[in-house]
């Protein structure tokens, strides 16, 4: 009986010890904080929406599309740049009717110089963010080029995108 007891302490005590192994390589690979490969896919599937290709005929794409997770906070994202000798409002204007057009919903997130929208994406949302000349950029710093302007949406599976 004394035996018994032990085997089964034992084995109890390795289901824990296996349990809390699984527990800590889960949190390692993204499971408590960063990204997982699941977010990763969701940025590859974002990397490929239409609305990043939208551009008006006298604008130029600069630099190649982007696409990543984003570790701090968990969300993916993809986005493009562009370069347009017009104006803001003209970009504005063109983006208000083209992200209308492929189903995106204005959103309250927008500030000055830049427009948000929401859609859903497949049992997500995304957001759609259009920032023009004047205005900064995904990383928080003015544009190096003044006609240089940029389309981003995000995604995640927590609900912690934005635009």
């Amino acid at each position: 009986m004394k035996l018994r007891k032990s085997i089964l302490a034992g084995l109890l005590g390795l289901t824990v010890l296996a349990g809390c192994g699984a527990a800590g390589v889960w949190a390692v690979t993204g499971g408590l904080y960063g990204c997982t490969s699941r977010d990763q896919e969701l940025a590859d599937g974002l990397r490929t929406l239409p609305v990043l290709d939208a551009r008006r005929p006298d604008a130029r794409q600069l630099d190649r599309r982007y696409s990543g997770c984003d570790e701090d906070d968990g969300f993916a994202y993809a986005g493009q740049h562009y370069e347009h000798g017009g104006t803001p409002a003209e970009l504005l204007a063109f983006y208000r009717a083209e992200a209308s057009g492929d189903g995106w919903q204005p959103a309250p997130d927008g500030h000055a110089g830049q427009l948000c929208f929401t859609k859903p994406y497949g049992t997500v949302t995304a957001h759609l963010k259009v920032w023009v000349p004047g205005t900064f950029d995904s990383a928080g710093e003015p544009p190096a080029n003044p006609g240089e302007y940029g389309l981003e949406v995000t995604a995640s599976h927590d609900g912690s995108a934005w635009c």
